[in-house]
């Protein structure tokens, strides 16, 4: 074992401090990695509709939202008038992206001027998030928007470890 010294201090000592940042490091980034593959994968989505979205009246779809797994974590099924996400994984309602982002994200929906919201319901069952559904007047652009707030709350979830 080769064991260098920097004045007093051994790097050997160092070495499960610096470890432990490092991985923690290396845990942020596929986090983040995670996050910008789910809003490429908006992106996409809306690449591929028409130059005209704002205009445009949506028929009632359903959208299904997945983990970086490929695993379906929840879908969004919306018309013009009411939207209605519905998470497929436990999504604790008192958590703190719950309680401030999403809330935040639909209250500022209510004075914006595209994608207006009129009320909304966070629906709770056992604790967790069972649904969450929402009433205004939507587009296109709002779904994108509320398709990467969900998927930005479901990704920084922690993790459950699979068997």
């Amino acid at each position: 074992m080769i064991l260098f010294r920097v004045g007093p201090i051994s790097l050997k000592s160092n070495y499960d401090d610096l470890r432990k940042v490092i991985e923690e490091k290396i845990r942020e980034l596929r986090k983040e990695l995670e996050m910008y593959e789910s809003m490429l994968k908006v992106l996409d989505r809306v690449g591929r509709t028409s130059e005209k979205v704002d205009d445009k009246k949506l028929k009632e779809e359903v959208i299904t939202l997945k983990d970086s797994d490929d695993n379906i974590v929840a879908t969004i099924t919306f018309t013009a008038n009411k939207v209605k996400v519905v998470p497929l994984i436990k999504i604790d309602s008192g958590h703190r992206l719950v309680k401030s982002y999403l809330t935040k994200f639909l209250e500022e929906k209510k004075t914006s001027s595209i994608g207006r919201v009129s009320r909304y319901d966070i629906r709770d069952a056992d604790g967790y998030v069972s649904e969450i559904v929402i009433e205004g007047n939507f587009n296109e652009y709002f779904i994108v928007e509320l398709e990467a707030a969900v998927m930005y709350v479901i990704n920084s979830l922690p993790k459950e470890p699979s068997d």
